[in-house]
Parts: C-alpha cells; sequence; structure tokens
C-alpha cells in the first residue's frame, strides 16, 4: 500500500512548478512552503491554487514547526548540502535539485550525514526517468565501446543578473558543467561507466567581467577498461542547439538528440513524442516519473536509486575538469 507523506518544498523560483505538480501527481500532501522572498511564495500558492498553505521564509523554522516527512530542495547550488544535512539529522527525507552539492568537501559532509540518518536522500536526475534514456541504457548491456556528449546552449548576460548567486564559484559552484550540463555527463556515466581520469579545459569565452566561471568546456575522459568519453559544453553559443549524446555499442551507433529521437545504427528506431510539457522543454517530464518512484520507495522503505552514490559521481567529475588545467589527472 502506498503511504502518503507530508512534504515541504524549500525554494519557490522556476523549477518548483516541477515539483509542486509532481508532489500532487504521485498523490503526497504538501504541507509547506519556503523562500527568503514572500512574493515567491504566494505567486506559487496562486499559481497552483494551494490555498492557505503555511509559508515560511526560515527553512530552519519550518522543520522545526512543521516536522515534515520529507522536504523538497531548489534553492540555490550553495544550500544544497547544508540544508540536505539539517534535514537528515531530523530524520527528514530529502529530494534535491542537481547538483548534489559544489565541492569535494561537501561529499564528505553529506556522506556522513546520510551515514548518521534515518532518511532517504534523493537526487533529481530526472532525465534517467525519460524512455529513451532508459532504452539508450538497455542497449548499452549488450557492450559499450566509447561515448560523446554534447551541450551547445545561450545564457546571456540578463540571464546571469537575475539571481545574484548566479555565475560565481563560491555560490553556483561552476558555471555551464556544474549547472546546465551536469545532467547529460550524469547519463553518459551512467550509460558507458565512471571515468578514472580527465584532461579537461575549462574557459570564460563570452561573459568576461559579468560571471567568474566557465561557460565553455571540453573534457577527454577514460575509463578503467580503456574506454574514452568525449564532452563538450558551451552556453556561449548564439542559439540553443539540442542536446546530444552518442555512444558506440558493440551491436552499431546509437544517436539521441534531446530525449525525442533514438537513432540506431543510422536508422531512426524510437522516436518519444512527450506528453505535454509540465516545465522547461530542457527539462524534460521526468521530474514527475522521478518523484513518483522517490515516494514509492519510501513507502516499501527500499533504497530510492539516485542516492549519493550515484549523484556524487557527476560532482566527482566535474571538480576533476576543474582541477585538470589541460593536464591528465587522477578522477578522485
Amino acid at each position: 500500500m502506498k503511504n502518503s507523506f507530508r512534504v515541504a518544498l524549500v525554494g519557490c523560483g522556476a523549477i518548483s512548478g516541477n515539483h509542486v505538480k509532481a508532489i500532487l501527481a504521485a498523490e503526497q500532501q504538501l504541507c509547506a512552503l519556503c523562500d527568503i522572498d514572500p512574493s515567491r511564495t504566494q505567486t506559487l500558492l496562486e499559481k497552483h491554487a494551494l490555498g492557505d498553505l503555511p509559508c515560511y521564509t526560515n527553512y530552519t523554522e519550518l522543520l522545526e514547526q512543521e516536522k515534515p516527512d520529507a522536504v523538497h530542495i531548489c534553492t540555490p547550488h550553495y544550500l544544497h548540502a547544508p540544508m540536505i544535512a539539517e534535514a537528515l539529522k531530523r530524520g527528514i527525507h530529502v529530494l534535491c535539485e542537481k547538483p548534489l552539492c559544489i565541492s569535494l568537501d561537501e561529499i564528505k559532509i553529506l556522506r556522513e550525514a546520510v551515514a548518521k540518518s534515518t532518511a532517504q536522500l534523493g537526487i533529481c536526475f530526472q532525465n534517467r526517468y525519460e524512455p529513451n534514456m532508459l532504452r539508450l541504457k538497455e542497449l548499452a548491456k549488450g557492450g559499450v565501446l566509447g561515448g560523446c556528449g554534447y551541450v551547445v546552449w545561450n545564457r546571456d548576460q540578463a540571464y546571469y543578473r537575475s539571481g545574484e548567486w548566479r555565475g560565481t564559484w563560491d555560490k553556483e559552484g561552476g558555471g555551464v558543467m556544474i549547472n546546465q550540463a551536469i545532467h547529460t555527463l550524469d547519463i553518459l556515466q551512467w550509460v558507458c561507466g565512471m571515468p578514472t581520469h580527465v584532461t579537461a579545459h575549462v574557459s570564460n569565452d563570452h561573459l568576461k567581467g559579468v560571471i567568474e566561471v566557465e561557460d565553455t568546456a571540453s573534457a577527454l575522459f577514460e575509463t578503467a577498461d580503456g574506454k574514452t568519453l568525449h564532452f563538450f559544453a558551451t552556453t556561449a553559443s548564439k542559439t540553443d542547439f539540442p542536446v546530444r549524446l552518442e555512444v558506440r555499442l558493440a551491436s552499431g551507433e546509437v544517436v539521441l538528440a534531446t530525449n525525442q529521437m533514438l537513432v540506431v545504427d543510422q536508422a531512426r528506431q524510437a522516436d518519444h513524442q512527450a506528453e505535454t510539457q509540465i516545465g522547461k522543454t530542457v527539462w524534460g517530464n521526468g521530474h514527475k516519473k522521478l518523484i513518483a518512484d522517490f515516494y514509492g520507495h519510501l513507502s516499501a522503505s527500499t533504497p530510492f536509486p539516485i542516492g549519493i552514490e550515484e549523484a556524487e559521481k557527476s560532482i566527482r567529475l566535474i571538480m576533476a575538469m576543474y582541477a585538470s588545467n589541460g593536464n591528465r589527472i587522477e578522477i578522485s
């Protein structure tokens, strides 16, 4: 029997609407909202007809007063680790937006918090739930020889001026890799295997004086079994191109463009026409399935598959890219 959990949502920015819809679709009880800007909680209340749901501007106060069973964290990156740790300390389940955290030191802190807690931690890598991603993962069981990932988008000055935390090392934790490209990098390693070494280059090519972090990055990853994985990401493009993954299988080649088109060995094999989008097209519709799965695992008292062990992999890859500076280094 599926249990009903009291769920609080922290951070009422753009992605929060996806969480509200998915929480309600999963038949969970949304018990409170929290944001340092009261106008954001009010907007979310009105947009989703949530009535007189309690709203907070202080995260700790919400946890103390509402004592939710679970909390969804949709805040800026630098708040993820401390907010996750605080909830887990109280035995409150956590589902957090990517990234898990913004440093290797924070991974250590969160590993300890998870080990000491009775609650579960899940991270929103919702692309793993898209039908064509699942098809690619299934095809990869026959053997993978290598892979490539490409994220070519535009993010302009106005985007980075929309939040004081954006484009900063101490608050965003990086640029195109930790923000836009992390989902594609996660899928590449999920399908092809976790690399052990990387040679990478990162640069700020078009927003000097606007952001501190990289807008362009390239990497050559190497796995223990001899595969090479190549990755390129930029937000310096004049327009957005479809995210693209290419995987060389033992049985042929697979090309995946966004979440929609899957081409296997030069023949279009599967098109997934997504249902009506519940948010930005680039987010896909995986949130609904991921969040339903999260509460299904909580109900069954079984581990959610995208816990800290899976979520930290992309952080380790990105931190190694930042540390490489064109040198081949081991991924720690």
